[in-house]
């Protein structure tokens, strides 16, 4: 299946030039300014996003934190601002590399090649749920791009409602999984203390309540 990327470029030349070479190995979407590139990423949902910075409506630099809100999808920032503030600045809200107008288009295309490839290594080791992202790999956890703080437990049960968001899990179930011992009816509340943990430093994050309990059955990740 071919990656989709998403041009968001106001300059019709470049972008007709950019969907020209792109389209013989890409799904490629487009938008001329910042509403509709937003509008487009939510619609597509691309692999790989090509964003200029100089757009109408909202400028690049809102564009880019406005997804990156919403997503880890990689970013490729093209721009003619030469000035290393500014570059700075756009890599730490967020984009994943930069190139300067005028740029080489073999470059860019090999740039592309990287950003898909890293990626697509980086989705096999990462569970996501919404704006939450947990890394098998790092074991790190982020929600709304702000690192959460889990013990080895309460990390082992959101990796578990993550992998398998909706299905519905007894509580004896999780207990077997996460501790690897007998379940006995103590056992009920040292679970429970960890899923409200869980359960509070999720809303705490997010303002939302991710874990709920199925009474008298256990709980699902929705």
């Amino acid at each position: 299946m071919h990656s989709k990327i998403l041009i968001i470029e106001d300059n019709e030349d470049i972008q007709s030039l950019l969907f020209d070479v792109l389209s013989d190995n890409y799904l490629v979407y487009k938008a001329l300014d910042g509403i509709n590139g937003v509008s487009e990423f939510k619609k597509v949902q691309p692999d790989l996003i090509i964003l200029d910075l100089m757009l109408p409506q909202i400028n690049g630099e809102s564009v880019l934190k406005i997804i990156r809100h919403q997503s880890k999808v990689p970013i490729i920032v093209l721009t003619a601002i030469q000035n290393k503030d500014k570059t700075v600045a756009m890599l730490n809200d967020g984009a994943n590399d930069y190139l300067t107008k005028p740029f080489d288009i073999a470059e860019l295309q090999a740039r592309i090649s990287v950003q898909l490839r890293n990626n697509q290594t980086d989705n096999n080791h990462l569970l996501s749920f919404d704006n939450i992202f947990l890394s098998n790999q790092t074991h790190e956890v982020t929600a709304n791009n702000k690192s959460l703080v889990l013990s080895k437990k309460e990390f082992n049960l959101l990796q578990i409602l993550l992998a398998h968001p909706h299905q519905v899990y007894e509580k004896s179930q999780l207990f077997q999984m996460i501790w690897h011992e007998e379940y006995f009816d103590s056992s009920d509340n040292t679970l429970n203390v960890h899923i409200s943990n869980l359960r509070h430093k999720l809303a705490n994050t997010t303002g939302n309540n991710y874990i709920v309990s199925i009474w008298g059955i256990g709980i699902r990740f929705v």
